[in-house]
C-alpha cells in the first residue's frame, strides 16, 4: 500500500500495453499469423506472472506453464536453450530495450482481448512526495491521458486489495472524451474468471478524483459478480502454502 504522503505521477507517452509471445523457432510472415496458430505448437510455455499464467491456462488448458525468472535477456537466453517452446513478455520491455529486431518472426503480439495487461503496464511512473512544490516541478513532464487510464487501473487493482500476487488485469482506454475501463479477476487454473466494465467522460480538467472512483465503482463491481470468492481462494491457498514452507 502506498503511503499517504506519496503520489505517482506518469509521465508519457505509454508504451504498448500488450503482452508478447516470443517463440523458440522463427516463423515466417509473423504479421499474418494467428497467435493460437503459435501457441498450437507450443508445449511448455514461461511466464513469472500468475496473470499470464491463468490466461494462458483458461486457452491452453493441455499446456504445460513453467515459472520463468530472470531478467530479459537471461529469459531470452532460457528459451534460446531449450527450456521453453515459447515464452511471454511485456512488448513494453522488448521496445524500451530495442530488441524486438532480432527477434523477427519469434515476435507475436497477443490481442487484448486474449491476454488481457497488468494495471498501469507500459507506462513509466516517479513517486513522490505529495507536496504543491514536488507536482509543480514534475507538470512537464506530466501526460494527462496516462495519468487517467492509469489512475483508474491501479485504482481498481487497489480497492479489490490485490497485490502482484493476485491474476488481475485492468486496461484504460481513451476515445472521442469516454473513459472506457476494462477489468479482470481470474482464478489460477483460468476456470473462473469475471470481466467487467465502465464507462465515464473524460477531458484533461478532469479531477483525477473523479477517474480514481471509476477505477473504485469497477471494483465494486467485479466484486458483485463474484470476484471476492476467487480472491479469497487465492488467499486461502497462499496462507497454506506458507504454513507448508
Amino acid at each position: 500500500m502506498q503511503p499517504a504522503a506519496l503520489s505517482i505521477v506518469t509521465t508519457g507517452p505509454r508504451e504498448d500495453v500488450r503482452d508478447v509471445l516470443v517463440s523458440r523457432n522463427t516463423m515466417d510472415g509473423q504479421e499474418a499469423i494467428d497467435i493460437h496458430e503459435v501457441l498450437s505448437d507450443a508445449v511448455r510455455i514461461g511466464t513469472c506472472s500468475l496473470r499470464r499464467m491463468a490466461q494462458l491456462r483458461a486457452m491452453y488448458p493441455d499446456r504445460e506453464i513453467l515459472p520463468l525468472r530472470g531478467n530479459v535477456d537471461t529469459r531470452l537466453r532460457k528459451l534460446e536453450n531449450g527450456e521453453y517452446d515459447a515464452i511471454v513478455l511485456a512488448a513494453a520491455g522488448l521496445h524500451r530495450m530495442d530488441i524486438q529486431g532480432r527477434l523477427a518472426g519469434r515476435v507475436h503480439y497477443f490481442p487484448l482481448e486474449l491476454m488481457m495487461p497488468a494495471p498501469g503496464q507500459g507506462a513509466l511512473a516517479l513517486e513522490i512526495r505529495d507536496e504543491p512544490e514536488m507536482r509543480a516541478l514534475l507538470a512537464p513532464l506530466q501526460d494527462s491521458l496516462v495519468q487517467a487510464t492509469t489512475s483508474a487501473e491501479r485504482m481498481f487493482m487497489r480497492h479489490l486489495g490485490a497485490g502482484c500476487y493476485l491474476p488481475v488485469a485492468a486496461i484504460g482506454e481513451i476515445v472521442d472524451h469516454t473513459l472506457t475501463l476494462t477489468g479482470l479477476v481470474i482464478s489460477l487454473d483460468g476456470q473462473q474468471q469475471v470481466r467487467v466494465r465502465q464507462y465515464m467522460s473524460w477531458t484533461a480538467e478532469t479531477n483525477i478524483e473523479h477517474v480514481e472512483q471509476l477505477g473504485v465503482k469497477l471494483a465494486e463491481q467485479a466484486l458483485a459478480n463474484g470476484a471476492g470468492s476467487i480472491i479469497q481462494d487465492i488467499d486461502t491457498l497462499r496462507i497454506q502454502e506458507r504454513q507448508h514452507v
